[in-house]
C-alpha cells in the first residue's frame, strides 16, 4: 500500500474510532448514526478507485460552508427546544461537522480540522459514559492517531522533497513512497503509541483530582428497586426475582475468598404488618455524626456487638432509585464520598436522596451472634419498648397460633422455638415464584394452610407472625443475598434477582439475630464457558471503575505514601548491601595485600589502562562502520556542502537574470516558476533542483557521477542567454 492510500485509510480509522465511541454511548439519534456511517463508507470506497470520482458530491466550497451554517442554526434549536442539554446538542453538531468535512477533504487544513473533530468526539464520549468499552476505543484511537500524524508528516515531506504535486491531488509516482510503509515502520509506530500510552497513564495518575465534571452527564435513568420504602406490599419482591440487572458489587478486602458463612446485605426493616403489607413506624431519620477521621459511626444499642470482630466490605452500588445504604448487619461505621448519612430507628442507613450515578463506600459491620445465655435461657425478660412494637399482629384466625404451638411443642427456649419454626417452614413448603395474587383476606394463612407455595416474603412474613403469636419479638428485614462470587476479582456480584426478605428475632443478650426460613432456590447450571467469560469481563469493569473512573485525590495520596515507603525500604536494603560489599572488599584487600608481592597492584593498574586505550582506539577506528551504509559523516557532509553550494550558485545566477526565489516558495515551486518565465532554462534548473532535494530533504548520498552531472548542469545554465 502506497503512502497516499495508507494516509487516507489511517485518517478514516482515526475518525471512525472517535465516532464509534459516540455511537456506543447510546446518546446519538439513529439518523446521525446512519449519516456518519455512510460518510465513512463513502470515504473507504474512494480508496478503491482511481480517485473516488464515482462517490464525489459535486458541490462547491460555498455550498458546504452554507451547510455548516445550517448545522450551527440546528445546534441552537437542539439546545433550546429539542434536547435541552449542552453536551447532547454539541455532540449532534460535532457529527454534522464530521460528515461535512469527510466530503470536503481537499487541503491540508481539511485533514487537521477533521482530526480536531474526532478528538472532540472522543472527549464527548468520555463525558457520556463510564463503561469499560471506552478503554478499547481509546487505545484504538491512540494507535490510529499516532499512525495518522506520522503519515501526515511523511506525506507532506514527500510532496515537498520528491513528488512536486499539489496537496489535494494523489501522487502519480507511488513507487518512491510504497517502500516507506513496511512492517518495520508499522511496529515502530506501534512502539511509539505504546510509549505515548504509558506516558498518558503516568500523567493520569499523577495529575491532581479536582472531582468536578463540568460536562459529565448525570444518569437520569435509575434502576428501579422494591422493598426499601417506608411501606412494602406483600409480593413486591417476587416481581424482580427474574431480573439479572446488577445492583452492586461487594468486596471483602480482609478475606482471601468467598465467605464461609451466609451473609445478607441489609437495606431496610419493618415492624407493623396489617395482613397485606409491612410498614416502618421507626422511619424518622437522624443524622449520623461525622468524626474527625472522616468516618460516620453508628451507635449500637447492644454492647456485646462491640466485642465481636468487624467485617469490612467495599460496596460499589449502581444508580438505584432508593437512598438506602446496604451492608452486612449490623453496620458499625461507614465511610464514603458523601456529606450526610441518616439512620432510622430500625438500624437502617440512608442517604438524603437517591444518588444520580454509581457510588462506592466502605462499611464495617459487627456480625450478630447468639449469646450462650439466650440459647439456654427458658425464661426471658424483654424491654418494654421491644414488647410494645414487635409483637403486633393482624387479625388472624386461631389456626396460626395453634400451628405455632404445634411446631414448637418440643422447644423449651425462645431460641429453640425460632429454630423449630425456621426448620418447619423450610421442610414443609415449596419455593416458587409462580404465585398469583391471593384472593384471601389473609395471604399468610393462604400460604400456610392452602397453597403451601411461595417465595421469600411469604416465608419471612409467616415466621414473624408465628413467632409473635408465641410472644417472641420479631421483624421483617429486606435486602439482597450475596449473589455470585467472582473468583477473578474476589467480590460478589449482586443482581436484582438476589433481592430477599428474612427475619430478625430479638434476644435480650444478643439483640437482633438473623433467621432465614426460605429454602434454597433451585437454579439450573449455566454454561461454564460463558459464565467464566462474563466473570472476567465484570471483573475488568470493576477494576476500570475503581482505578480509572473513581480514582481520587485520596487514592493519589495513598499511592504516594506507598511509593515513599517502598523507596525507604529499597534505600535501607541498598545501604545494607553496600555496607556488606564494602566489608567484603576490605577483607579481600586485607587478605590479598598480606599474601602478594608489592609490585602486583601497579602492574594490574597498567594492564587495565592499556586495555582501555586499545578499546578506545578500536572504537574510533571503526566508528564509520557502525553507521548505516558504512559511510562516514565527513563524506556525507562534503556531499551536502557541494550540492548546496551548486544550488546557491544557481539561485544567484537566476537572480542576476531577473528571476528571484521568494522566501515562501519551496525549491520545486521555484523550479516550476522558472519553467513558466524562462522555458529554455528548465532543462538545467529542474534536474539540479531534483538532485538538491534528494540530498537536502531525502538525506540521500549522491554518487560521484551525479555530482559531476550537477556541476555540468550549472555550467550549461551559464551558457543560456535571456
Amino acid at each position: 500500500m502506497n503512502l497516499e492510500r495508507s494516509f487516507r485509510l489511517s485518517s478514516i480509522v482515526m475518525v471512525a474510532s472517535g465516532f464509534t465511541g459516540l455511537c456506543l454511548t447510546g446518546e446519538l439519534p439513529l439518523v446521525l448514526i446512519i449519516l456518519g456511517f455512510v460518510a465513512l463508507v463513502v470515504n473507504v470506497a474512494r480508496l478503491g478507485g482511481s480517485g473516488g470520482e464515482q462517490f464525489h458530491l459535486d458541490l462547491s466550497r460555498e455550498t458546504w460552508n452554507g451547510l455548516i451554517i445550517v448545522a450551527f442554526v440546528f445546534f441552537w434549536i437542539d439546545l433550546l427546544w429539542i434536547s435541552g442539554d449542552l453536551l447532547q446538542a454539541g455532540v449532534h453538531f460535532l457529527v454534522l461537522l464530521m460528515v461535512n468535512k469527510l466530503f470536503t477533504l481537499r487541503t491540508r487544513s481539511d485533514f487537521l480540522h477533521l482530526y480536531a473533530i474526532s478528538q472532540m468526539e472522543l472527549l464527548a464520549a468520555a463525558a457520556l459514559t463510564v463503561e469499560l468499552w471506552y478503554a478499547a476505543v481509546f487505545i484504538v484511537y491512540l494507535l490510529a492517531a499516532i499512525w495518522t500524524l506520522l503519515l501526515y508528516h511523511l506525506r507532506h515531506e514527500a510532496e515537498e522533497a520528491q513528488l512536486g504535486k499539489d496537496w489535494g491531488t494523489r501522487p502519480e509516482d507511488s513507487s518512491r513512497t510504497a517502500g516507506l510503509i513496511t512492517a518495520r515502520f508499522f511496529w515502530s509506530t506501534n512502539g511509539i503509541a505504546l510509549g505515548a500510552f504509558c506516558l498518558t497513564l503516568i500523567i493520569f495518575f499523577i495529575t491532581p483530582r479536582i472531582g468536578v465534571g463540568f460536562f459529565q452527564k448525570n444518569r437520569a435513568e435509575l434502576i428501579r428497586t422494591t422493598g426499601f420504602s417506608d411501606k412494602v406490599d406483600l409480593g413486591v419482591i417476587g416481581s424482580v426475582k427474574q431480573d439479572s440487572t446488577v445492583v452492586m458489587r461487594v468486596e471483602f478486602p480482609d478475606e482471601k475468598g468467598p465467605l464461609l458463612e451466609q451473609v445478607y446485605f441489609r437495606g431496610a426493616a419493618y415492624d407493623v404488618y396489617n395482613g397485606r403489607s409491612w410498614a416502618n413506624t421507626f422511619a424518622r431519620r437522624r443524622d449520623l455524626l461525622l468524626r474527625s477521621d472522616g468516618v460516620f459511626h453508628v451507635t449500637n444499642t447492644v454492647s456485646t456487638r462491640a466485642a465481636a470482630t468487624g467485617l469490612r466490605q467495599v460496596i460499589l452500588v449502581e444508580a438505584l432509585d432508593t437512598p438506602a445504604l446496604f451492608g452486612v448487619p449490623f453496620v458499625d461505621s461507614i465511610e464514603g464520598n458523601f456529606r450526610v448519612v441518616l439512620a432510622d430507628g430500625m438500624d437502617s442507613l440512608f442517604l438524603r436522596y437517591p444518588p444520580a450515578s454509581r457510588f462506592q463506600y466502605t462499611a464495617r459491620s459487627i456480625p450478630n451472634r447468639v449469646a450462650p445465655e439466650d440459647r439456654i435461657s427458658a425464661s426471658v425478660r424483654y424491654p418494654d419498648p421491644i414488647l410494645e412494637h414487635f409483637l403486633q399482629l393482624p387479625d388472624t384466625t386461631p389456626r396460626v397460633p395453634a400451628l405455632s404451638r404445634e411446631v414448637t411443642e418440643e422447644a423449651r427456649t425462645p431460641f429453640q422455638m425460632a429454630v423449630a419454626i425456621k426448620q418447619y417452614l423450610r421442610g414443609n413448603y415449596r419455593y416458587s415464584l409462580d404465585v398469583g395474587m391471593s384472593a384471601s383476606a389473609s395471604p399468610i394463612e393462604d400460604f400456610l394452610f392452602t397453597r403451601k407455595t411461595g417465595y421469600c416474603e411469604h416465608y419471612a412474613t409467616a415466621m414473624v407472625v408465628m413467632l409473635r403469636t408465641l410472644g417472641i419479638p420479631a421483624r421483617l428485614a429486606t435486602g439482597f443475598l450475596p449473589g455470585e462470587w467472582n473468583d477473578f476479582g474476589n467480590y460478589y456480584t449482586v443482581r436484582q434477582r438476589d433481592a430477599h426478605a428474612w427475619v430478625e428475632v430479638y434476644f435480650p443478650h444478643s439483640g437482633w439475630v438473623t433467621f432465614d426460613p426460605t429454602p434454597s432456590e433451585f437454579v439450573s447450571a449455566p454454561n461454564p464457558v460463558w459464565t467464566k467469560v462474563g466473570r472476567i469481563l465484570d471483573s475488568l469493569r470493576l477494576k476500570w471503575d475503581r482505578f480509572v473512573i473513581r480514582y481520587s485525590f485520596r487514592d493519589q495520596i495513598a499511592v504516594a505514601q506507598g511509593l515513599r515507603n517502598q523507596t525507604d525500604r529499597v534505600r535501607e536494603e541498598a545501604s545494607v548491601w553496600l555496607a556488606t560489599v564494602r566489608r567484603w572488599v576490605t577483607e579481600l584487600r586485607a587478605g590479598v595485600v598480606g599474601h602478594t608481592p608489592p609490585y602486583l597492584w601497579p602492574l594490574l593498574g597498567l594492564v587495565a589502562v592499556g586495555a582501555g586505550l586499545v578499546g578506545l582506539y578500536c572504537l574510533v577506528r571503526n566508528r564509520g562502520a557502525l553507521r548505516p551504509g558504512g559511510r562516514s559523516s565527513r563524506l556525507q557532509s562534503a556531499e551536502q556542502r557541494t550540492i548546496v553550494r551548486l544550488y546557491s550558485q544557481m539561485l544567484r545566477l537566476l537572480t542576476a537574470r531577473g528571476i528571484s526565489r521568494t522566501v515562501s516558495s519551496t525549491p520545486l515551486e521555484f523550479a516550476r516558476s522558472v519553467t513558466q518565465e524562462w522555458s529554455m532554462a528548465s532543462r538545467f534548473v529542474d534536474p539540479l533542483t531534483q538532485l538538491y532535494c534528494r540530498v537536502r530533504f531525502g538525506q540521500k548520498a549522491l554518487p560521484p557521477s551525479e555530482l559531476r552531472q550537477a556541476k555540468e548542469l550549472l555550467a550549461g545554465l551559464r551558457t543560456v542567454r535571456r
